[in-house]
């Protein structure tokens, strides 16, 4: 297996690189212009590298694949409440007329010249006796509600009509009628004949008013025919003009279908729904408290008056106390035609409430009427009195939509059901080989897994549909499960209110080694990121419990909160133990060819001297590059940078000193004074990463690599 570890190794050494602070010389004489020696205190800067108890190091590394939010899973989904309706009744309150007619108008009014006669004598017996009956006709009188309106249309409507007889003398032949006025003229309302009614006694009969009546403010009630039975005895009976025949019109339970009246408090429209979620909603919620969402309302009237609209969500209620109600005051129209109407939009927060989606099962204290997937609303519009008259219909419509959107619970339960959720195709950074340009190198042994830690209160299944690996060059490994692409990922544990609904975490992991995967080839590929492809499938192969077990259980099937999310981390342990061919660390240094100003270098030398205290041949090249990067010029060969010295053990006893000497021209040495960085970059080799009985060498702590760049040249001196 070709390991990473030294590559990382070598690669730190390489960035670790101090230059010596610069002098001056005089002819002849060496410069030193880079010098570093990587120790085991700057090899473990690395947060990677880990020295284990034999001082051997390892490369332990973790990086994020994946992580899935809560709201993949569990969506609240948008309902809404739609109403356009015409009023349902428009109420008028009752009101009572009453007119009385007097024994003495109808003596005054009498051609009977004996009652005539009897009129002057109020209070005084009868001088005479006698039986007569005394006919009256074309009696009138005045009823006006101006006060209440000034013109309806009925719906329907009550009209009751009390006659007493207060006078000492029984009636008959009553013919009465009521009636719009001017009368005659108007619309008739009631005619009607009452055969008798005896002194002292009252007659009451009630009219059922036609639908689609007018009634105007004023009305004309006449007695058109009256018969009065006069029994007169001398001496005994007392002539009394005051008594009187009493007609109360009482008009009562009007509802109509347009008015211009003065209208009393009343609801016009009371709504109580139960709205369930849409069908294609595949989640079955129990409850769920809300951090984020509204009530969006969309109101519009044609009603000539202020509409006062309460609306109130039973369900939803924060701090056990407080339900969810908005009162809306929506402002008249100016008229009922066609295009003028009112129109109001107002949104309401809705965070911090706690939703129970029990349907009616609200309303009782047991969970035996509980549902799930419902909520109940109630849409109470009503007019209140201002004491103005205004025009008001039952065509009046008024169109209500409550939407109840973008809801984001904090935490929720239910069943969630099947449901997969993927993640990707996506790309993360994978840092453990930064600094290795390209090469070969072979792994002895490397531990690989998959960690998938799941805050979501249910069982899933991850299927790895694609893991690639991508190293700085281009080249692609897929990785190969061998058929095992899925992993079994348990459920989070429930903890309630105990820990404010947090849930409790469950890691699971899937190992990946050269039996079950090409995990060897995969990281031997170097890659520097990571593209995969995964679906991740909640409650795979858990059948729904049924909504008796979701709304009674303690513990719910599933629950989320909205901090707690399934991530998934690739997690590495490489014991640094390899066979490397040609593997090519990078580094860049910082780069400064100090002068005399005065004096002009002519030509000279480089030297590299390298102390090389790990088990690894080497080779260099050096690139000088400008401040924007621009390789300005280069130094390259191939004579080896030899290996440390190796005991039986397979460790390094003493490190070897290689030099290596770069020819520099006048036309060099102008570029290079010119040189702001040192690109530097060095292959490492075993040269037996092929042989079926190479050799791994571990990396311990106390290696070291030494790097030194002095330069000898010759200037030319200025006059």
């Amino acid at each position: 297996m070709k390991n990473f570890s030294c590559l990382i190794l070598i690669c730190s050494i390489l960035i670790s690189c101090k230059r010596d602070k610069y002098t001056t010389w005089d002819t002849n004489m060496t410069a030193p212009l880079v010098n570093s020696e990587l120790t085991v205190e700057e090899l473990l800067q690395s947060e990677n590298v880990i020295a284990n108890e034999d001082s051997s190091l390892k490369i332990v590394y973790s990086s994020e694949l994946f992580s899935i939010t809560t709201d993949s899973f569990a969506q609240l989904p948008d309902t809404t409440f739609e109403l356009s309706a015409s009023l349902e009744n428009l109420e008028l309150p009752n009101d009572t007329i009453e007119v009385r007619i007097t024994m003495g108008e109808i003596m005054r009014n009498s051609d009977n010249f004996i009652i005539q006669a009897l009129y002057n004598l109020h209070g005084s017996p009868s001088p005479f006796s006698a039986s007569t009956s005394i006919e009256v006709s074309g009696e009138s009188f005045d009823f006006s509600m101006v006060e209440l309106f000034d013109e309806l249309t009925l719906d329907t409507g009550v009209a009751e009509v009390v006659l007493s007889n207060e006078m000492q003398y029984d009636l008959t032949n009553i013919q009465f009628q009521l009636g719009n006025a001017p009368q005659p003229g108007g619309d008739l309302l009631i005619s009607d004949t009452y055969s008798s009614l005896a002194k002292g006694s009252t007659i009451s009969e009630t009219y059922s008013l036609d639908s689609g009546t007018v009634i105007l403010s004023d009305l004309v009630g006449q007695i058109i025919n009256l018969n009065v039975s006069v029994n007169l005895i001398a001496g005994v009976t007392i002539i009394d003009t005051s008594e009187y025949i009493s007609a109360k019109i009482i008009v009562k339970e009007i509802k109509p279908s347009e008015a211009i009246a003065v209208w009393p408090d009343q609801n016009i429209i009371e709504v109580t729904d139960e709205v369930p979620f849409a069908s294609n909603v595949t989640i079955d919620f129990k409850e769920a408290t809300i951090r984020g969402g509204e009530l969006y309302f969309e109101i519009e009237s044609t009603i000539n008056d202020s509409i006062f609209l309460t609306y109130t969500i039973p369900n939803l209620v924060k701090d056990d106390v407080d339900t969810f109600s908005v009162d809306v005051v929506v402002p008249p129209s100016t008229d009922s035609s066609e295009g003028n109407r009112t129109t109001l939009i107002k949104s309401y927060p809705m965070t911090g409430y706690h939703f129970t989606f029990n349907g009616l099962g609200y309303s009782t204290p047991t969970l035996d009427d509980d549902e799930i997937n419902k909520y109940v609303t109630k849409l109470t519009a009503k007019i209140k009195y201002t004491g103005e008259k205004k025009r008001i219909s039952l065509s009046d419509r008024l169109y209500v939509k409550a939407q109840v959107r973008d809801l984001l619970p904090t935490h929720a339960s239910g069943f969630l059901n099947n449901k997969i959720v993927s993640s990707g195709p996506s790309v993360v950074s994978f840092e453990a080989f930064n600094q290795i340009k390209s090469g070969q190198f072979d792994i002895e042994d490397v531990n690989f897994e998959i960690e998938v830690d799941n805050g979501i209160g249910g069982s899933a299944e991850a299927e790895f549909l694609e893991v690639k690996g991508t190293n700085f060059k281009g080249e692609e490994v897929l990785l190969d499960f061998m058929g095992n692409e899925t992993m079994e990922i348990n459920s989070a544990k429930y903890q309630g209110d105990i820990e404010n609904y947090r849930t409790e975490h469950i890691t699971t992991t899937k190992s990946l080694d050269p039996n079950n995967s090409n995990i060897d080839d995969f990281i031997e590929n170097l890659p520097k990121e990571i593209s995969y492809n995964v679906n991740v499938e909640l409650n795979a192969n858990v059948p729904n419990p049924g909504e008796r077990a979701i709304v009674e259980n303690d513990t719910p099937p599933n629950f989320i909160h909205y901090l707690d999310e399934v991530k998934a981390r690739l997690n590495m342990e490489i014991p640094l133990s390899i066979v490397t061919d040609s593997l090519v660390l990078v580094d860049t240094l910082d780069f400064n060819l100090n002068t005399n100003n005065d004096n002009e270098v002519e030509s000279g030398k480089f030297k590299l001297l390298v102390n090389n205290g790990f088990p690894f041949d080497a080779n260099t090249s050096l690139y000088f590059m400008d401040e924007t990067g621009l390789i300005i010029d280069s130094l390259w060969i191939d004579q080896t940078i030899t290996r440390g010295t190796v005991n039986n053990s397979g460790v390094v006893s003493s490190p070897v000193q290689s030099v290596i000497e770069f020819e520099i021209s006048k036309e060099q040495m102008e570029n290079i004074q010119l040189a702001s960085k040192l690109y530097i970059e060095a292959g490492f080799h075993t040269f037996d990463i092929t042989n079926p009985e190479k050799e791994y060498y571990k990396i311990y702590s106390h290696y070291s690599f030494g790097v030194k760049l002095v330069g000898d040249f010759k200037y030319q001196f200025s006059n």
